[in-house]
């Protein structure tokens, strides 16, 4: 038996992408850009829950005014992850393509308590 290598052309494989990074089923963010997207976390929620930021590289600020450690995560991209504990602030930058994203909490019963929202990025 032989090792087959199947190619794609980079546009199909661009779209494939593209199509998995966002969820066009998830509701648009009313409101302006925000310069960077900075949210507060405590017990089961982001404050503001729904933002909008610009595409290209994203200042990102997560406060936690919690009790717990909290973490923001994006659904579907493993590598953006920021985590704060209690009355600590976290930072990153974030190179973010257009599209709606839902962000939640990874920890255990956190995202199911509704530590999620939604980041569009425009």
């Amino acid at each position: 038996m032989g090792l087959r290598l199947h190619v794609l052309p980079a546009g199909a494989l661009l779209g494939f992408l593209v199509a998995c990074s966002s969820s066009p089923d998830l509701p648009a963010v009313a409101g302006p850009a925000a310069a960077r997207l900075e949210l507060a976390a405590t017990e089961m929620r982001f404050e503001p829950s729904r933002i909008a930021v610009a595409a290209g590289d994203v200042p990102v600020v997560l406060r936690n005014v919690g009790q717990v450690i909290h973490d923001l995560r994006i659904q579907d991209k493993p590598t953006f992850l920021l985590e704060a504990g209690s009355g600590k602030t976290a930072t990153a930058t974030w190179s973010l393509p257009k599209g709606r994203y839902q962000i939640y909490c990874s920890l255990p019963g956190h995202r199911a308590g509704g530590m999620e929202g939604v980041l569009e990025v425009r």
